[in-house]
């Protein structure tokens, strides 16, 4: 898990959106058009940072993300209708969520960490 998983959720995201809102689960009150602008127009303009793993470009995706994890666990929980949806949205920011802590926590350069492990 790494950099690819946060590059292919990211992507799996955009893709979700359009599935979800125009067949899977249509809105009932707002269109649906819009409701995927507004919804993959995030996604879009943080893709670019993402592919290129700025660092501050995760992070800002990871706080963004956030925000559509809320709503898929709303979703999931209110609407039986589009369950599966939102809980593909959920597993998707979590894989990105989780690949990105790895990319943080999982490499270790020479010299940096606790004063005790350098030798």
């Amino acid at each position: 898990m790494g950099v690819q998983t946060c590059r292919w959720s990211l992507v799996g995201l955009i893709v979700l959106q359009p599935l979800w809102f125009f067949l899977l689960a249509p809105p009932q009150v707002i269109p649906a058009w819009l409701v995927v602008i507004c919804t993959t127009l995030p996604l879009l303009a943080l893709l670019p940072f993402v592919w290129r793993l700025g660092r501050d470009a995760l992070v800002i995706g990871g706080c963004i993300l956030l925000i559509y994890f809320c709503l898929a666990v709303a979703e999931a929980w209110a609407s039986p209708a589009a369950r599966l949806p939102a809980l593909v949205q959920a597993v998707l920011v979590t894989a990105y969520m989780t690949a990105m802590s790895a990319l943080r926590f999982g490499r270790k350069s020479k010299g940096t960490g606790p004063p005790e492990d350098r030798a």
